[in-house]
């Protein structure tokens, strides 16, 4: 009697698809959410450092003094006069991460006409001078970036790895 083959699988074959399914799942879920970590630093730290470059960006283009403040929503650039230029959340997928402002009561950064930041602000406050972006819940794996703004003394600002050592990789802290 000839046998026609039916399409479909065994009961057999699909235990042992869903088995290696939870095996991959399990052995690749850490790397996943240090990728997933990191991708949320680098957006956090890189609208931070967007908005310190624009507020530069205007000081020079309107030769004026021109402030990036920080809030509890975010920053705004705004002129002296609290004219608002542009506003951010500096929130990008921040719901589990740590911002932390050097030094500790700076709010804000004033850029001047040619674009040097002013230390300190023209209210005597201290001005910021770097911003630490890092996990509120840092993963174990050693590809966890905490990511670090710097504002050099021209009023460059510069994201950087403070994990790495200055003296054998570009993408270190100064």
């Amino acid at each position: 009697m000839l046998r026609l083959h039916t399409g479909g699988f065994t009961l057999v074959e699909l235990m042992v698809t869903v088995a290696v399914l939870g095996l991959l799942l399990v052995l690749g879920a850490p790397a996943l959410r240090g990728v997933v970590e990191n991708g949320r630093i680098r957006a956090a730290a890189e609208s931070w450092q967007y908005g310190l470059t624009l507020a530069r960006s205007e000081a020079v283009r309107r030769n004026t003094l021109v402030q990036f403040v920080t809030t509890d929503a975010g920053w705004v650039i705004s002129t002296m006069d609290g004219t608002v230029l542009h506003e951010g959340s500096g929130k990008e997928r921040t719901a589990q991460l740590d911002v932390t402002l050097t030094p500790d009561t700076a709010t804000r950064v004033t850029y001047g006409p040619f674009g040097r930041a002013l230390d300190p602000n023209p209210d005597n406050s201290e001005a910021i001078t770097q911003v630490d972006v890092e996990s509120a819940n840092p993963s174990s794996l050693d590809s966890y970036r905490p990511l670090r703004i710097q504002l050099l003394a021209g009023g460059v600002s510069r994201v950087c790895d403070p994990e790495l050592d200055p003296d054998s990789d570009p993408r270190a802290c100064l």
